[in-house]
């Protein structure tokens, strides 16, 4: 599935419409930002929405902003040097 879903995010990128992304058989739309959740300075977690269902994805595990973030984290997902947070499991 996970095959799948990157030749649909592929095909909707070459479409133009580069804010959306599919993720778990559904089409995401970015709709803003975050602070990053490791807290680190300069960094942000994109905020989607289902374009179908109106249901928001801040970035838990199993949703297109976790996937986001660890696709493209510049730290590795790792939290600033001597700081304990961490994002949960997923």
């Amino acid at each position: 599935m996970h095959g799948l879903n990157n030749l649909i995010t592929a095909a909707i990128q070459l479409a133009g419409t580069d804010n959306m992304v599919s993720h778990n058989a559904r089409l995401w739309k970015m709709e803003g930002g975050r602070a990053c959740p490791l807290e680190w300075g300069g960094c942000s977690q994109p905020v989607y929405v289902d374009i179908k269902t109106g249901e928001y994805d801040y970035g838990e595990p199993g949703g297109p902003g976790h996937a986001d973030c660890i696709a493209n984290c510049r730290h590795g997902m790792n939290p600033p040097a001597g700081d304990a947070k961490r994002l949960p499991a997923g």
